[in-house]
């Protein structure tokens, strides 16, 4: 009989010696891969539900051991030698200027995503790519003939230097505001990465609406409620560095009727705050104690853990789209109404 075969499954033979039955070989099944970094709970949400037995997980790891910050539930650690290098530069360059610190998170980023690639299993059509590790992993090819999915964990690189850029040009004087920018190729990698990337997928809402249809939103895990002591109080979270918009901040502090309160170290430099009333707190278990409001016009936000628990404590936010909570939990910064002058307006 005349017949053309597509392959062993359609064609029959049990005897040739290329038949997968023959040979008690199962047929090369297709897997999905998760090249993952820092554990983040809506991340860990999502993937979970979506594990098969035959997928492959690497994560960073030391001496086969999960440390906490890649410590997700299904953790298998892979990358020994590359992060252990990563811990040992964190501490060297802790107190390094910022730009020092970023080439060297860098470049431990590099390192674990080469050691990620050569250990990919080939099966592998569709990978889950943390971004820390995208363009290290697109500039080395491994992603040609695959489909991926992106963990975003901040604003791609390009748009974040936008985002700094226009609060350096409003405040040139800055010393911090310029002190980092990421290579050109490096920028380009990622950008070329994110374009032909399946989803994009995150929690942060300015982020998803940013890449359209292909935007995936998941919802920011929620903590839990605690006892706190309500009041009319505004703060600031800081630290005191030009990308929290700590200029806006300055100018709404000094129309308060109390003294706003002010979290996080000084960065700029001099002292910023002299001739403001503010009062200095630390972010303490009861840090939340007596604020009514929250001042948060920060260039970005990538994790907003603090303005989540405000937000499920009834705290009111204003910021800017970047805080990365959904519309229905921030108001615009400029809507900001002193909640003392409004308790007293309710109160007559």
């Amino acid at each position: 009989m005349n017949h053309n075969p597509q392959g062993c499954d359609s064609c029959g033979e049990m005897e040739c010696s290329l038949s997968f039955a023959s040979r008690k070989i199962e047929p090369v099944t297709a897997t999905t891969a998760f090249l993952l970094d820092d554990v983040w709970p809506e991340y860990e949400a999502f993937i979970c539900p979506r594990l098969h037995p035959d997928d492959q997980i690497l994560t960073p790891g030391v001496l086969g051991r999960t440390l906490s910050r890649y410590d997700w539930s299904f953790a298998r650690p892979t990358s020994t030698w590359p992060t252990l290098q990563r811990h040992l530069m964190m501490r060297r360059v802790a107190k390094a200027a910022g730009a020092v610190r970023q080439m060297a998170y860098l470049k431990s980023d590099k390192a674990i995503a080469e050691e990620m690639a050569r250990r990919l299993d080939y099966r592998a059509k569709h990978l889950v790519i943390q971004q820390s590790f995208l363009p290290f992993l697109w500039r080395q090819g491994v992603l040609g003939g695959r489909t991926f999915d992106v963990l975003m964990t901040r604003y791609p690189l390009e748009d974040l230097h936008q985002r700094l850029d226009a609060f350096y040009a409003a405040h040139p004087e800055s010393a911090t505001i310029h002190d980092f920018r990421a290579p050109p190729e490096l920028v380009k990698d990622e950008a070329e990465a994110l374009d032909a990337a399946r989803r994009v997928i995150t929690p942060h809402h300015d982020i998803a609406l940013g890449f359209g249809s292909r935007g995936f939103w998941l919802d920011w895990r929620r903590p839990p409620v605690l006892m706190r002591r309500q009041g009319t109080r505004v703060a600031f979270l800081g630290p005191t560095i030009t990308r929290q918009g700590i200029h806006q901040a300055r100018e709404i502090a000094g129309k308060l009727t109390h003294p706003m309160i002010v979290f996080g170290a000084d960065l700029e430099g001099g002292n910023f705050w002299e001739g403001t009333r503010v009062e200095r707190r630390r972010l303490r278990d009861n840090w939340m104690d007596g604020i009514a409001a929250i001042i948060h016009p920060a260039a970005v936000s990538h994790q907003p853990r603090r303005l989540l628990q405000a937000v499920v404590h009834g705290i009111a936010i204003y910021a800017l789209p970047s805080c990365g909570l959904a519309p229905r939990e921030f108001k615009p910064i400029e809507s900001f109404v002193d909640p003392e002058l409004a308790a007293g307006n309710n109160l007559s």
